[in-house]
Order: C-alpha cells, then sequence, then structure tokens
C-alpha cells in the first residue's frame, strides 16, 4: 500500500513566466513557467499550459510537485 504524504507548507511565488514552445512543427504550445519555492525545500519549477491555468490550478500542482518531491528518495553512495 502506497503511504499518503500530507504536506502544508507556505509557499512564495518567485517567477512566473510564460514561454511558447513547439512539440510538433507549427502548433505553439504556451505555458506557464512557475518558479517557487515552499518551506525548507529549495526552489522548484513547474509548467502548466496557459489554457489551464488558474490558481487552483497552480495550487494543486505546487502541491503535487511538494508530495512528489516528499516521497522521493535521493540516492546516496560513497566516493
Amino acid at each position: 500500500m502506497v503511504e499518503k504524504v500530507e504536506v502544508k507548507k507556505e509557499v512564495t511565488i518567485l517567477d512566473r513566466r510564460e514561454i511558447t514552445t513547439f512539440p510538433k512543427l507549427k502548433q505553439p504550445l504556451v505555458q506557464l513557467v512557475i518558479t517557487y519555492v515552499a518551506g525548507d525545500l529549495p526552489p522548484r519549477t513547474i509548467f502548466i499550459e496557459k489554457d489551464r491555468w488558474t490558481k487552483d490550478a497552480e495550487k494543486a500542482a505546487i502541491k503535487k510537485d511538494i508530495e512528489d518531491q516528499a516521497k522521493a528518495k535521493p540516492e546516496t553512495y560513497e566516493v
């Protein structure tokens, strides 16, 4: 069973920029690149399609990103 990690952190948006990419030729995709910092985590960046952006969608994407990061186990080794 996968353990659900509940995380609540104050989030500061450091930057929100619009970019246009072309994943398919001649079909632009406009995205918002959102860089944020939350609590003791290092700055992180998420991408949301501009047409789908709302404040609630941004909050949900950030919450999911923080939860995914909390579940991640960094790789360690000796050198």
